[in-house]
């Protein structure tokens, strides 16, 4: 990705989680950074979003395993209900779309094959609350 595609994207996506009633961040230093860094990482109660955001007009992306190894490790540092997702930005449909991560391997992410960040965002927020409720 372009860098300033790149931090146009990430700062598109803070913004809108932001709005959504998220503590949200852009670490612009991520992906040169040897650290385990996510490009996001936002907060809402008890839940963790470490996220590697992209932007396409393709129908598919590619993340490396590193990446996903780095928010993986990234999310280890906390106790809170951490998920790690690749954000995408499809621009040929206008939409983000996202993946959650299940374990640390080279990803394709397609239009397919992801949610809608509406959608994530919704769900994960209200399966969160209910799993935290005393």
């Amino acid at each position: 990705m372009n860098r300033d595609i790149g931090k146009n994207a990430e700062r598109e996506l803070v913004s809108i989680l932001k709005s959504e009633g998220f503590y949200a961040v852009r670490i612009p230093t991520s992906n040169s950074s040897s650290n385990p860094l996510p490009d996001i990482f936002a907060t809402k109660r008890n839940l963790l979003l470490a996220i590697e955001c992209k932007s396409t007009w393709e129908d598919k992306v590619k993340v490396r395993e590193i990446q996903i190894r780095k928010l993986f490790e990234f999310l280890s540092m906390f106790t809170m209900d951490g998920k790690a997702v690749i954000a995408v930005k499809f621009k040929n449909i206008h939409k983000w779309k996202i993946f959650e991560i299940q374990k640390i391997e080279e990803i394709v992410v397609t239009k397919d094959n992801s949610e809608f960040l509406e959608n994530f965002l919704s769900l994960t927020i209200k399966k969160s609350i209910e799993e935290n409720v005393v």
